[in-house]
């Protein structure tokens, strides 16, 4: 889905005339823009679909972002600057045997993370990523926002029901407060984010007799 086609989705049922002749070919070329019954909500739906994509960040519902680097024993500072979309790293791991294991890690400057001597298999990082304000100029974008930043379409869904709530809080109340439980259901209910390698338990390195 590109974000033309999510702002026509979330744009349908909303217009009060009833036309449902509402398409990216009439988005794109501004005759949407220049009808006085359509202005005010497409003024508007980029603010109210820039602050349902923060709430699924807030809440955990966009799934993770994974990228590797290559590890080198003789290291113990990595730098991470050539991932260019990390809002927070959430797990930083190495398989072995097929398995998962978790490495602890911390920031030690601006995109540089401290792992430790030692490593010698690829090390993957876990990381929720960033995803920018949208606006009128992205209507033009051919990006597929499912594979650039993970808003799939079962998301996009919920977005739509953010979206028409605050579209429909004047002019229809009933289904604004309808949406917006639609969404806040899907934010309680709904789990999105994979399980990923985490710090379970600590081994003691050293035994006191």
């Amino acid at each position: 889905m590109r974000i033309a086609d999510l702002v026509i989705n979330c744009l349908k049922e909303t217009f009060r005339n009833d036309d449902t002749n509402i398409t990216v070919a009439l988005l794109r070329d501004g005759t949407l823009i220049k009808n006085p019954d359509y202005v005010n909500e497409i003024s508007n739906v980029f603010l109210s679909i820039n602050k349902a994509v923060s709430r699924l960040i807030t809440a955990g519902k966009i799934e993770l972002k994974h990228d590797v680097i290559t590890a080198d024993p003789n290291k113990d500072v990595y730098d991470i600057s050539s991932i260019t979309d990390i809002r927070k790293i959430r797990s930083v791991f190495v398989m072995k045997n097929g398995k998962p294991y978790w490495i602890g890690w911390s920031y030690v400057g601006q995109n540089l993370i401290y792992l430790g001597y030692g490593l010698t298999d690829t090390i993957h990082i876990a990381y929720e990523r960033k995803i920018p304000s949208f606006s009128d100029a992205d209507i033009d974008s051919e990006d597929d926002i499912e594979s650039k930043y993970g808003l799939t379409d079962e998301l996009c869904n919920y977005i739509n029901y953010f979206v028409k709530s605050e579209l429909f809080e004047v002019i229809d109340p009933d289904r604004c407060k309808r949406y917006l439980n639609y969404f806040e259901q899907f934010i309680a209910e709904v789990d999105k984010r994979e399980t990923i390698p985490h710090q379970s338990s600590v081994n003691a390195t050293y035994k006191i007799r």
